[in-house]
Parts: structure tokens; sequence; C-alpha cells
């Protein structure tokens, strides 16, 4: 296996029996509608052109976990009907019912496809991927593969150009990874973990009183923000940076803020494609880098971003290696009195929209203001302290915080979110 499956591996057993929360949904209208043996052809097609969805999770005679590439086979397409005006409302209730479902990784492909169709014409697709085979920053590519496919391009075309680009499939990553090249860049990446871990500090949590017994453990808070997309675009261009650097340091200031200790440390997943051949692969390749960040006496935002960005630019190099050995390499501060390692705080930026530059008239109140949701508390959520989602929506940005109810209670959950929100939305104000 690559080293993204098996860490996506690892992660989805911990989760257990609600492992099918991290399936990866891609689904969308078909505006005018598309002959229904068009689109079952486009899907074919999508197998064949991309490894990672014909590729199952096998334990060999020695126990050893391997990736099973099958060369022929099929996949069931599921079918509702709707037409044009209902199309929207079936399609969602179909990716949640295909999405809700765990995949039999050893014994079924990791793709679900799903269709809703009338008079022979389809109105709307549903893709369910397993997290074995594809990540967030893998969609665009499946995505934009299987238009061309629709629209007729030829699957042996299609393969064999990204081919020549150099795009590696998961087979071939596995070998890449096993080669010199990729032994040395695993052991450099896990090298600047050991240094993070050295350096690392706990936050310092108060309990939570405990609530209602038997009560799920886990809640999500979603803040959709219209205001944040101009704000993040405003801060970026003055400070010369990345929208994403901006958002990394108000979190990194707002939770270090929280956690009382002067500094952050977060686990970050990075999606890797900057790394040779893997520009537009699909499979999983995101993995977690340490984040370990000092804001304590910067003297204003501009010198936190600063500290953020160099360290997260660390972390970003350091995110790529075989998570099996680092386990092996951190075991012993684990067992270190002196060095608390937190590694229960995650940070996950998974937007991939290029930033509009901020219209000059803008300001917080023109875009409107931000709206907070709750999602049904739950006991799926693995062992974290809390993990920060950051998305796209349209004309907005999304920010998403699971966390352990026995940590925050649901003001504590709003009151980070809407911090995170205001820090970066001042900073825009002082920039005029």
């Amino acid at each position: 296996m690559t080293w993204g499956q098996h860490a996506i591996w690892t992660a989805l057993q911990k989760l257990r029996p609600g492992d099918h929360a991290y399936n990866v949904p891609l689904d969308g209208p078909v505006p005018g509608g598309m002959p229904l043996a068009v689109v079952e052809r486009a899907f074919s097609g999508l197998l064949y052109v991309h490894d990672a969805l014909r590729t199952r999770v096998v334990a060999g005679p020695d126990g050893e976990l391997r990736q099973q590439l099958d060369g022929d086979g099929s996949a069931p397409l599921h079918l509702r009907p709707g037409g044009p005006a209902e199309a929207a409302g079936i399609g969602a209730a179909l990716r949640d019912e295909l999405w809700g479902r765990a995949f039999d990784y050893a014994g079924e492909w990791p793709v679900r496809f799903g269709a809703v169709v009338s008079e022979g014409l389809v109105h709307h697709v549903v893709m369910i991927f397993s997290h074995t085979a594809a990540d967030a920053w893998g969609l665009p590519r499946l995505q934009g593969d299987l238009q061309a496919l629709s629209l007729g391009a030829d699957p042996v075309e299609v393969r064999a150009e990204a081919e020549q680009a150099g795009v590696l499939q998961t087979l071939e990553q596995a070998a890449e990874q096993s080669s010199p090249r990729g032994r040395r860049l695993d052991a450099a990446a896990r090298r600047q973990w050991r240094t993070a871990a050295a350096g690392a500090r706990a936050p310092q949590v108060a309990a939570v009183p405990p609530g209602e017994p038997g009560a799920p453990r886990y809640r999500r808070a979603h803040l959709l923000s219209p205001a944040l997309p101009g704000a993040l675009a405003r801060v970026g261009e003055t400070h010369r940076t990345s929208t994403a650097s901006v958002l990394l340091a108000a979190t990194a200031e707002t939770m270090a803020d929280w956690a009382g200790t002067g500094r952050c440390g977060l686990q970050l997943m990075v999606n890797n494609r900057f790394h040779s051949g893997l520009g537009r692969a699909s499979g999983p390749l995101a993995m977690e880098g340490y984040l370990a960040v000092r804001t304590e006496d910067a003297a204003d935002f501009g010198e936190l971003l600063a500290r953020t960005r160099s360290a997260s630019l660390a972390t970003y190099r350091s995110a790529f290696y075989d998570k099996r050995a680092l386990e092996a390499d951190l075991a012993p501060y684990a067992a270190d009195p002196g060095v608390v390692f937190e590694r229960s705080c995650w940070y996950n930026d998974q937007r991939v929209a290029a930033p509009e530059p901020a219209p000059a008239d803008w300001s917080p109140e023109a875009a409107g203001p931000s709206t907070l949701s709750w999602e049904p508390a739950t006991d799926h959520g693995g062992t974290v302290s809390y993990v920060l989602h950051m998305a796209d929506k349209p004309a907005a940005v999304e920010i998403a915080m699971t966390a352990d109810t026995q940590l925050f209670t649901p003001a504590d959950i709003e009151r980070l979110l809407r911090t995170i929100e205001r820090t970066v939305l001042d900073q825009a104000r002082q920039q005029g």
C-alpha cells in the first residue's frame, strides 16, 4: 500500500462502525439532461482511467495489507426516477444513502455510482468514494475527467495523456515510495516531526462539567461566513501571502489563547500534490504534518502571520512519509515526562477555489452576517480533542468544528468559531 492508503486505512479502523463518515461524496446536476447510456460509458471510462477506483485493500498470507488492483469487474449504478424539477432533492437523498454505508474494503471497489433519471435522461449524478481511493484534493481531477468522458473523450486517450504527463497511479506511487528517493523523503520528513515533537507544548485544558449520562461525546458546528472570502483576500493582498496562511494564523492565535500556552500545536492535513508525479493524481495522498507556532509576544498580526507562514512551509515539506515508521519514531516522546506532545488537535483547509480580489467597496456588513448550524451529536469522533475544517461554499467560506464535549461546551465551540472569523474581519477592516 502507499503511505496515504495505509494512513487512511488505519484511521478508518479506529472509527468503525462509523467509518462511513469519511466517505468522500461528489454529486451535481446535469443541465438539460444526458442520455443514460452516455453516463454509463462515462462512469465506466472513469474506472478505466483511475486505477484507485478498482483497488481493494486485502491482507496477504503474512497479514501484510496490500492494494489489489482488479483488471476487470463491474460496479453497480444506483438509479432513482426523477425529472429536472425534483432531481436535486432526489439526488441529495441518494447521495446521503450511498454515503451512509461503510465500504467492504476487501470485497468491493471503493466507489459507488448513482443517477437520477427521467425518460432515459440523467438529470443528477452521484459518486461516493471510499477514503482509501480518493481525498478531497483529488476530486477536481475526477470531476474533470468525468465531464470530459461524458462529452465523448476516449478513456484510452485520457489515460495515455495522464501517463505522458507523468501522473503516477497508486501502484506506481507505492514503487516510488519504496525507491531510494522515496526513502530519503521519508527520512527527512520524520526528522522534522521529531524536531517539532521535542518543542511541542500541549493545550492546558479545563475539563467541562459532565453532561447527561450516556449522551454522545462529540458535537459539530458549522459557521457559514459570507464576509470571509473578501476579508481573507484583502488581508492576503496586504501582506502578500495566501489566504490559507491568513486563516491558519487566525486559527493559531484563537486556539493558543484558548489553550493558555502562548503557542499552538496542530496536525495539518497536507494535500502533497506538489510532489513530482502527484499533481493530478486522484488516490489518497493527503497526510498530516505537525505545525507548532509560537503566538506569544507577536508584535502584531503581521508578525504572527510571518511566523505561521514559516512554520507551515516546514510542515508541508514534512507531510509525506511512512506513518508506521513515524509512530515508532515518536514513541519515545510519549514516554518522556519532559515532553508533552499533543496530537489530538487537527486542522484541514479543504478550499481549492482561487480567491477573488476583494472589491474596493468591500465591507463585512455589505457581505452579510454569518450563520451557525449544528449537526446531531455523535460518539464517532475518533480520539480527537477538536478538528477544524475550512471549506469553499457559494459566496462564502465555511468553518466547521468537531469537538470533544468533555473539553468544550457548545458555547465554547461557537465562541471559538466566531473568534476565528472576527480575527480575520478585524484585520481586513484595518486595511481600509
